[in-house]
């Protein structure tokens, strides 16, 4: 076993949750895994073994770990074909403590650190806007969706119960990037109907997979916008169980 499916494999089978999903592109569809862990000292030195074994900048890996101060989870995401690496940090126990001490400052929920395709490097901060309705989260949710055909009105029936209670909705703004991120966890989604209006992504390659994991698992995330590498984008995060990603990942569960 290499050191890379060692690291891997503990990573993913110690995560405290899973998840898969998949980032459409004008030319391409990503497939990805994502290890979200508890912030803990073990955590952060699995997450870390991953990312040297996989070949991360040892600076951007430095910065990553210098974010850990006052996060309450830890994440690693990779692509699929391990081409792209990327590690989290989430502040949300700081943000709800700033919203209820009246603190209206802007703050990150998100921070990532991207190791892309393409030998380039990015820090994404993910902006919280907490409460944000739906005149303010919708908007570019249908842009996006528009722009892969998906119908804005089923997808107003899709997501009709998300809300500012039930949706946690994040923007990002960066060197060539614009792009939204809503958490739709806690909102009631029903997965054929999801899976029915995502038919369209069915002619893409790699979109029957999409449509079938809808049908399956229940939609975690979805995030959109442009980006200079990608152009228009939409991805979907899917929860998911640890076979699941290592089968994934071309590894076996022992």
């Amino acid at each position: 076993m290499s050191d890379i499916e060692s690291a891997l494999r503990e990573l993913f089978q110690n995560a405290d949750a899973c998840e898969r999903s998949w980032s459409i592109g004008a030319h391409e569809i990503e497939e990805r895994v994502l290890a979200f862990c508890d912030s803990s000292v073990e955590a952060a030195s699995s997450i870390a073994r991953a990312a040297r074994a996989l070949g991360i900048d040892d600076v951007l890996l430095a910065d990553w770990a210098h974010a850990i101060r006052g996060a309450d989870a830890l994440g690693l995401a990779l692509r699929c074909d391990r081409q792209s690496v990327r590690l989290y940090t989430q502040y949300w126990t700081a943000i709800v403590a700033h919203v209820e001490g009246g603190d209206e400052r802007i703050l990150p929920l998100y921070r990532g650190f991207k190791a892309l395709p393409d030998g380039t490097v990015r820090r994404d901060d993910y902006v919280g806007l907490p409460m944000a309705p739906p005149k303010i989260f919708w908007p570019p949710m249908a842009r996006s969706f528009a722009a892969f055909d998906l119908d804005e009105s089923r997808g107003q029936d899709v997501f009709a119960d998300l809300s500012a209670a039930t949706a946690i909705f994040t923007v990002t703004q960066g060197d060539g990037r614009q792009s939204w991120l809503t958490t739709v966890r806690r909102a009631q989604i029903a997965r054929d109907k999801l899976a029915d209006w995502l038919e369209p992504l069915g002619t893409r390659p790699g979109g029957q997979q999409i449509i079938a994991t809808a049908r399956e698992n229940d939609l975690v995330h979805i995030a959109g916008g442009s980006d200079a590498t990608k152009g228009v984008f939409l991805t979907l995060y899917f929860e998911s169980d640890v076979g699941m990603v290592l089968d994934a990942l071309g590894l076996s569960p022992t």
